[in-house]
């Protein structure tokens, strides 16, 4: 809170940033809730697979999705995966342990020692991957507009009581 962002790249209510520069910063939903004040729009580049070794992205990106949902914003971005993908090697405790008597030393991937085992961040991954799935669907773009027309319907009839000499 009181941070400065710096937008690299954005106009007419759409702005781009690199994942890094959201989410492996000290940024949190207040940074991002002055984000969505401004731009309605959200392109976002490189969303990696997340799991032990981006734990703290991971968080901040789950903050960044329920604060563009709040605000009924739009999101583009490139991703690794499909929301599920993107969330796969984070597992609660709970589903760790199912995981353990499934899996011998010798069969196990050489991709497990980045599953993170988050209680916390295991829960809201499911909220996260509903909301993103929402977030892409016909309803929630057209919502997007409908909200998006009205406001510029509110500007102009702002504009025209504005008389410039």
């Amino acid at each position: 809170m009181g941070r400065k962002l710096l937008i690299p790249l954005g106009a007419n209510g759409c702005a781009c940033f690199h994942f890094e520069e959201l989410c492996d910063r000290p940024l949190g939903a207040a940074d991002y809730f002055g984000l969505f004040k401004k731009f309605h729009t959200l392109a976002l580049e490189g969303v990696p697979i997340f799991g032990l070794h981006n734990r703290t992205a991971a968080y901040r990106f789950v903050t960044l999705v329920d604060v563009m949902y709040e605000n009924k914003a739009r999101l583009l971005c490139t991703a690794e995966g499909t929301p599920f993908e993107l969330f796969e090697r984070i597992v609660t405790v709970s589903d760790a342990q199912q995981m353990a008597p499934r899996t011998s030393s010798r069969s196990r991937k050489s991709d497990d020692s980045n599953i993170c085992v988050d209680n916390e961040l295991g829960f809201a991954k499911d909220r996260t991957i509903s909301r993103l799935t929402e977030m892409n669907s016909r309803e929630y773009l057209e919502q997007h507009a409908a909200i998006l027309a009205e406001k510029l319907v509110v500007q102009e009839n702002d504009n025209e009581n504005v008389l410039q000499a």
